[in-house]
């Protein structure tokens, strides 16, 4: 019993308290560069101790040492794409640290393909080992909750997600981006910030699903908690002691803001029920607080999962969106193909859309595959040499089967992203409307292959302009709705 008492303090010890202590002693000695390296060395062989993560053979799995002060928690996040190639030095298999949590790294098909095989059995970290501020905003989430929790989640959110009900919802998301677009500047030509120009489309379409058509004021204050949302994601992102709860003390401010944001999110979504309960056509919104209010779902499963879909993806879906644009408007040979399917499928451009072997649809399956960086999509030994090149038309010789383990775009298994089908064919249309207006071009003298991104989001965003020039007439608009 002595022994084992000492086996749980040793491990309490390791794994609770000498972290924080090296964090201030670190600080105290104001971080200088060889002070850091000792700790952090330190800190590593402490960690590995306390957490082995061994191979079949009980050696160690080699991965990066433990970086001040959140492991390699924002690397994999905001520059992930060059973190990876030097991470891959350690192997195909790798270890890194979100603060002090191990987490295994696979590059491989064929380790994909393992992992998988048993994929309803994994249990997702608590949040994602993204600590105790992003459990407040996030916690209870679909995506971040276990077993039957989250059967149980997904069975209320799921229906309204399926292929079949995004199909019967075409036309509006339709008429979302042909309203979007015809919000740009009356000009011959515009030069515009990508993802400022885009963003309020994936947003607004996705909360017009959920919670039917916004009035202007619901529109201005669902994107004002938007913005407060990603403020707080801010924290976040900083790491630090806001992984921890003794940061409700600390920072009295972020904490407040935080409780206003959460009272006053939750109110917005108890207001859109009861303005929409009695509606003949009823959103989502409608049957998802009707659960809560019948003790099916809590309130903050549903208000978490919210943010989840619409506050947490919205880097998400504004990165993907503005890459494809900027693939397009630079790789003017593939824009001119889409455009000649479009002229091609002019009778029946819903069809069209729903199509998964077309140009378009390769567009935008090679814009998720490049964007954001995952080493799976970038395998030299399945996608070639040119395997960091945009080129949709390599999909025409690639079978569905082939790219089950090859290619991870929204997920893999049970735990695949509920919105995938939705996100699609938003990107779709946008694409569709967007270019019925304009012909896309890079401005003159712009490195179009440059890393321009932004860093102040989890997901990075690219940081780019691009040129809008209206066509002379539209090519398809008397047939888009």
């Amino acid at each position: 019993m002595t022994i084992a008492m000492d086996v749980i303090l040793t491990t309490t010890l390791l794994t609770s308290v000498l972290p924080i202590l090296a964090v201030l002693v670190a600080v105290r000695l104001l971080r200088p560069r060889t002070t850091r390296w000792i700790i952090e060395c330190t800190i590593t062989k402490c960690l590995e101790y306390a957490h082995p993560v061994r191979d079949s053979q009980g050696s160690q799995i080699p991965g990066p040492h433990w970086q001040w002060l959140n492991g390699q928690t924002l690397d994999k996040f905001l520059n992930g794409r060059e973190k990876a190639r030097e991470w891959q030095g350690f192997g195909p298999i790798y270890r890194i640290w979100a603060c002090s949590k191990p987490e295994v790294v696979i590059t491989k098909p064929e380790d994909v393909r393992a992992f998988h095989t048993d994929s309803s059995s994994h249990n997702k970290a608590r949040s994602s080992n993204a600590g105790w501020l992003f459990h407040q905003l996030l916690g209870s989430c679909m995506g971040l909750v276990n077993g039957t929790r989250w059967k149980k989640i997904r069975s209320e959110f799921g229906p309204s997600f399926v292929y079949s009900a995004i199909t019967q919802k075409a036309l509006d998301i339709s008429k979302d981006a042909k309203r979007y677009v015809e919000k740009f500047e009356d000009s011959p030509s515009l030069t515009v910030h990508v993802a400022n120009a885009v963003s309020r489309f994936p947003f607004f379409c996705t909360a017009n699903h959920l919670y039917g058509e916004l009035s202007s004021e619901e529109q201005l204050e669902l994107w004002e908690l938007g913005q407060r949302n990603l403020r707080i994601m801010g924290h976040v992102l900083s790491g630090g002691l806001f992984r921890f709860p003794i940061a409700r003390f600390l920072y009295r401010s972020a904490t407040h803001d935080l409780e206003i944001f959460l009272n006053d999110w939750t109110m917005f979504n108890q207001r859109m029920y009861h303005a929409r309960v009695n509606n003949d056509s009823q959103p989502p919104i409608v049957s998802l607080w009707g659960k809560v209010l019948d003790g099916t779902l809590t309130e903050g499963e549903v208000v978490h999962t919210l943010s989840e879909i619409l506050f947490a993806n919205l880097d998400v879906s504004t990165g993907s969106l503005s890459w494809l644009v900027i693939y397009l408007a630079t790789e003017k040979d593939i824009q001119s193909q889409v455009v000649a399917e479009m002229r091609q499928n002019i009778d029946n451009l819903d069809s069209y859309c729903a199509l998964k072997k077309t140009i378009l649809a390769y567009s935008v399956l090679e814009t998720l595959r490049l964007r954001p960086f995952t080493a799976i999509n970038y395998n030299r030994q399945f996608w070639g040499e040119k395997n960091e090149i945009f080129d949709p038309n390599r999909f025409k010789s690639i079978k569905q089967l082939e790219l089950r383990y090859n290619l991870f775009t929204f997920g893999m298994g049970t735990r695949k992203c509920l919105g995938s089908h939705f996100a699609e064919l938003m990107m779709k249309y946008f694409i569709i409307h967007l270019l019925d207006t304009y012909s896309l071009d890079m401005p003159m003298g712009k490195e179009t292959g440059a890393e321009d991104t932004s860093m102040h989001t989890w997901v990075p965003i690219p940081d780019k302009k691009i040129v809008m020039r209206r066509r002379s007439s539209p090519l398809v608009e008397s047939q888009l709705k």
